[in-house]
């Protein structure tokens, strides 16, 4: 119902000129920090707003109670979710007899802690980034799963609850535990979890292992760590763009899934749409898209979607965003309008967490006769080369989370005489990837980013088992195209020779 309504939420907001209540503890700023920071026009306070609204109205994930201020004490409330934000900073939070049905998102505070005492949550997530984090349990006090995203300790004070039953850690992540007075932790797998003389646990490979220590001269378990399996998430992925982000998209399904990656993915397409066009139908809420889905191996289409749509449609863990081709090369055509479209998703993104991303778009084969390829001097390298600038510049400029090197891998191929003679220089009509090695470059593109960004174990040679049907293909050649894509992900910016047949892995 939410959705069905969303557009005229979205219409309804522009001329909405009252205070939207809130439930915060402490001071309320005016402005979110990213406009601040991009100091943005005055068209995208119509998209500040939208993102308030729309995520009162539409945001599955509305906290019951925030906190934003050093000092506060929750005492005897029941609420579904709790959020300490990051305008805690290092200061103290204190909940007594507080029960959290849903998720505690910790978000700030410093080393003299958190503190919950006598209280129940049933989701813990500490998700400090800016530095670290103490959270302290005291007298009976059940903490039901604890996810650690960021550096945190959790310390056990005078316990008479169970504390932290299960806790969540990434490989390759750490976290300290701490009791009342000094334990000597032990970890029943050493292959999953390592456990040092200062409680410092750190995460080694999936799987479960439980710590435990001598309390009152008896083995006690303290908690259960679960190592958890990238590769077991469903990744969603939604790409804003045009023909050239379905060229992107459009083996990744298959890509994905012969590594035994679990993947969404969804391309608003809007034919040769600059980000400028992008920009005016987000904040004007224009059903001027088909919506490109692959949630298997089929793709389903439908027309006459909005941006918010599709931004609400999934939890995306990925948004990316290009310019045009014609543009691709031209800076001064990016803004203000990457910044509009990154305040505005943002803003409503039912993943606080998502990140953005850029892809970096390919330049024209040199027999490419547009008028469009004339901005360029009809020069592949100098479109390339121009390319890369506007798109360093964006990165710098925005602060964007990733780069997906499409640009770089298709170049790096074509210094490959064999892989260059695929179509038209990888292309299909000079703009356009060609159905066969070209498309299948740029998916292995955007797969690599995700693997390593994802911090996932998969190899690009042996486990990417996909091969589109490609007339005269051979193993050396489609290692050769993983090579290009290799050294793309790893030099984003520079064009790395294929020239030799056989890539080393």
């Amino acid at each position: 119902m939410v959705k069905k309504f969303i557009s005229l939420f979205l219409v309804l907001l522009i001329v909405l000129t009252s205070v939207l209540p809130t439930y915060a503890y402490g001071s309320v700023d005016g402005l979110p920090e990213h406009f601040k920071e991009n100091s943005l026009q005055t068209g995208q306070y119509i998209s500040l707003y939208i993102e308030t609204f729309a995520k009162v109205l539409a945001n599955s994930r509305l906290t019951d109670l925030t906190i934003n201020k050093s000092g506060t004490v929750i005492e005897n409330r029941t609420v579904r979710d709790l959020h300490i934000t990051k305008e805690v900073g290092n200061g103290n939070v204190t909940l007594k007899n507080v029960k959290v049905l849903g998720e505690l998102l910790v978000e700030g505070g410093g080393k003299n802690s958190i503190i919950i005492e006598d209280s129940s949550v049933n989701q813990l997530t500490a998700n400090k980034k800016s530095s670290n984090v103490r959270i302290l349990l005291e007298g009976n006090t059940n903490v039901d799963s604890t996810s650690v995203k960021s550096d945190a300790v959790l310390e056990q004070g005078q316990l008479t609850g169970k504390g932290f039953e299960k806790i969540k850690l990434d490989v390759g992540t750490s976290v300290v535990l701490k009791g009342d007075k000094k334990l000597k932790f032990t970890s029943d797998n050493n292959k999953v979890v390592e456990i040092d003389s200062n409680g410092i646990v750190t995460a080694k490979k999936w799987g479960t292992s439980v710590i435990s220590a001598v309390v009152n001269g008896k083995k006690t378990q303290i908690c259960e760590v679960t190592v958890e399996d990238p590769s077991l998430k469903t990744i969603r992925i939604l790409c804003i763009g045009n023909s050239f982000s379905q060229d992107m998209v459009y083996y990744l399904y298959d890509i994905a899934k012969s590594a035994g990656i679990n993947i969404v993915i969804g391309n608003l397409y809007s034919s040769g749409c600059s980000l400028e066009r992008h920009s005016t139908y987000a904040l004007n809420n224009e059903k001027a898209y088909l919506y490109y889905k692959w949630t298997s191996s089929d793709m389903t289409t439908e027309d006459g979607y909005t941006v918010s749509e599709a931004v609400l449609d999934e939890n995306w863990d990925y948004i990316t965003f290009q310019q045009s081709s014609e543009y691709s090369g031209i800076y001064s055509t990016y803004q203000p309008y990457l910044n509009n479209l990154i305040a505005y998703v943002k803003g409503i993104a039912l993943n606080p967490d998502v990140k953005l991303a850029l892809n970096m778009t390919w330049a024209y084969s040199y027999k490419n006769t547009s008028d469009s390829f004339m901005r360029y001097s009809r020069d592949q390298k100098i479109m390339y080369e121009n390319i890369v600038s506007a798109y360093k510049q964006a990165s710098y400029d925005t602060g964007i989370d990733m780069l997906i090197p499409c640009g770089t891998s298709i170049q790096n191929a074509r210094t490959n005489k064999s892989l260059k003679a695929l179509g038209n220089e990888l292309t299909s009509d000079g703009y356009h990837l060609d159905t066969g090695m070209g498309r299948y470059i740029a998916g292995l593109t955007l797969f690599e980013t995700i693997i390593n960004e994802e911090n996932i174990d998969r190899d690009l040679y042996e486990d990417v088992k996909f091969i589109p049907n490609i007339k005269n293909c051979t193993e050396d050649l489609i290692n050769l195209a993983k090579k290009a894509v290799k050294n793309a992900v790893a030099e984003p910016f520079t064009i790395t020779s294929e020239k030799a047949d056989v890539p080393k892995k």
